[in-house]
Formats: C-alpha cells, structure tokens, sequence
C-alpha cells in the first residue's frame, strides 16, 4: 500500500492520500518549487496552483480515477506531491501528471524511492503501465524517467501558461525485466 509512513533512506516519511483539504499544504509546496513552475509555465506559481493539482483531469475522466498523494517529512511538512490518473489513456495504463520534490529534498534519491512505491502501488491495483509527459526543456526530468526504465512513444505540443512546449510522451509497461 502506497499510503502509510515509509522509511526511505535515513529518513522516515508519511505518505497520506490528499484531498482538497490540503489545498494549502500544496500550495506552499508549489511555491518552494517556483523553478518547476517557471520552466514549464514561464511564471510563478498561481495562487490557486495547490487547489489545481488536488482537482484538474484529462478529458473523460472523473475524481474517482485521480489519486494524489502528498509525502510529509518527520515535522509534518509537505515536501512531495504524487498525482495520479488511473486508466488514461487505456485501461491498465496510469499517468504520471506529477512528481514534484522541494528542491531540498532533490539529489538524495528520493525520487528514485518514491517510483518504486508507485511501480509496486499500481501493479497492485492491476496496472498494467505507467506513462509520464515531460516538457523538452526539462532535461533533467528526462533523463529521469529515462534512467527509470521509460521508453519515448511520441510527442505532442502544449502550452502552460505562458509557454508552448514539446511534450515527450514516455511509457513504462510493466514486464519481468523492469519490476525487479
């Protein structure tokens, strides 16, 4: 089970499901991560950035599908958002819409951690896949996912805010070779 306290590292964690309750928590943390805000939006965070994650979908899907999980360090601060969306685009499939890490807690292999309580969370629930967007420009992030095991399946243009973007679309399924 994703949710619960975890130990990763030298650190103990809690993993809770977040709700629109905790609009706040996130909105804070979105502020201390204005750099992935700028490089994907090209502004600040808005202020209602915390209240979107918990609550924005895709088109056809319902709350019911979206999961977001929050990661509180040992003095309860929100230092990680996990957003979910389960069965998109096909059944089986969840998307990634966002890992964000306060930069602080960046580097330390945390990221890495947090991908194998997510891999093992969605094969649980009968996933049979993980994808993920990532902008062009965030190279970082890229060679993140790529060192996770994600494979391109395509590209497609966005804009966020103030900016357009080519996203490259990366796919994870689930096979003998990855889930070790």
């Amino acid at each position: 089970m994703l949710i619960e306290n975890k130990k990763i590292g030298q650190s103990e964690y809690d993993i809770r499901r977040l709700s629109g309750d905790d609009g706040i928590d996130v909105q804070d943390l979105c502020e201390r991560c204005s750099d992935f805000s700028m490089l994907i939006e090209g502004r600040p965070p808005e202020k209602d950035a915390g209240n979107s994650i918990l609550s924005d979908l895709p088109p056809g899907k319902e709350l019911k599908d979206k999961y977001v999980f929050g990661v509180y360090n040992e003095n309860n601060t929100l230092i990680a958002v996990i957003d979910m969306i389960k069965d998109y685009k096909e059944p089986g499939e969840w998307i990634i819409g966002l890992l964000m890490i306060d930069p602080s807690d960046r580097g330390n292999g945390l990221g890495r951690k947090l991908h194998e309580l997510i891999k093992t969370w969605v094969l649980e629930e009968h996933g049979k896949a993980l994808r993920i967007g990532v902008v062009e420009e965030n190279y970082r992030g890229h060679k993140f996912w790529r060192e996770m095991g994600y494979v391109e399946a395509g590209r497609a243009k966005a804009t966020y805010g103030k900016k357009e973007h080519t996203v490259i679309i990366m796919n994870l399924i689930f096979s003998k070779e990855n889930l070790s």
